[in-house]
């Protein structure tokens, strides 16, 4: 008979309202990193010329 596990790590006992906090605090973390690096990066992606009005079908 396999012995029973148990646990001692330190996220099964965050409750839930900690967790809630550590993800928040990450993603802003994220959005914060992400506005810098679109800020600062030479976005190639942008399409910056004029577009042409579409022709219309007949």
């Amino acid at each position: 008979m396999t012995p029973k596990k148990t646990s001692t790590s330190a996220a099964l006992t965050m409750t839930q309202a900690a967790i809630k906090k550590l993800v928040a605090d990450s993603v802003a973390i994220a959005l914060k990193a992400q506005a810098a690096n679109m800020a600062t990066a030479d976005n190639t992606n942008r399409n910056t010329e004029p577009t042409e009005a579409p022709e219309a079908r007949k």
